[in-house]
């Protein structure tokens, strides 16, 4: 279900959104999942339809820039944007444009290594800045900190349910994983479309893929499988445009 102002969306008023049709599927989904979005204005909207699109781009852009998987302990990043913490954050050096650095991890990905719930919040800033544009990017995040669930001014939140997107992440779990291995307690993954996720360490699979590649990272004897949580984290797109200068 979709609100704009108010007003409930019916089919008739998707047909008339002048966006692409993979928009416009994303909004008829939208429309006919028991969750409610509501939006301010149909901009807001289209804002969420292009963002979506974005994230959908940049995770398959991610996955196939050779940036590898790396524990925290061995994070890298170029040097040229980012200095590498001792904690294992990528750190936006100071005077380096935040565009230019989100936009060489694609390029270079070979200079990267880092963990997947950062590589959720680097796919976020790159669909970000696709959809807003490197000036106001720049203006708006002159310090960025990639670490973990850890971002600047991007409204992420989890929400419980069902209700799966295209741009949207979700997390299967891995109750019994291999305590000499505990990265692969769960992966992060951005839906792509129907069954097929973007999993950073582990490509481009499908849900069943994904579970069974966990299945095969879990302890000794292990009897639970790994599956899908029922839950999604997405950015709150209203709140969002309500930050950004």
């Amino acid at each position: 279900m979709i609100s704009v102002s108010g007003y409930w969306l019916r089919p008739e008023d998707i047909e008339k959104l002048n966006v692409s049709q993979t928009q416009r599927d994303i909004a008829n989904r939208m429309l006919a999942m028991p969750s409610r979005y509501r939006y301010g204005s149909i901009s807001e909207l289209l804002f969420e339809l292009r963002f979506r699109v974005h994230t959908v781009e940049s995770a398959r852009e991610l996955i196939n820039s050779g940036a590898k998987f790396a524990t925290f302990s061995k994070t890298y990043g170029n040097e040229e944007f980012w200095r590498v913490t001792p904690e294992g954050a990528l750190e936006l050096k100071y005077r380096a444009p935040a565009s230019k650095a989100i936009r060489n991890i694609f390029e270079s990905g070979s200079l990267y290594a880092f963990e997947c719930a950062t590589a959720i919040v680097i796919i976020f800033y790159m669909a970000l800045l696709k959809t807003i544009g490197d000036q106001t990017f720049d203006r708006n995040y002159q310090r960025i900190i990639l670490y973990d669930w850890h971002y600047e001014r991007l409204p992420i939140y989890t929400d419980k349910g069902n209700d799966y997107l295209p741009g949207d992440c979700l997390y299967f779990k891995n109750p019994e994983f291999d305590p000499e291995r505990p990265q692969w307690r769960g992966e992060n993954a951005i839906l792509l479309e129907n069954n097929l996720y973007a999993a950073h360490g582990l490509g481009i699979l499908s849900g069943e893929t994904i579970i069974e590649k966990l299945n095969g990272l879990r302890k000794p004897h292990a009897q639970t499988s790994a599956y899908l949580l029922s839950q999604v984290t997405r950015v709150d797109i209203p709140a969002l445009i309500q930050m950004i200068r």
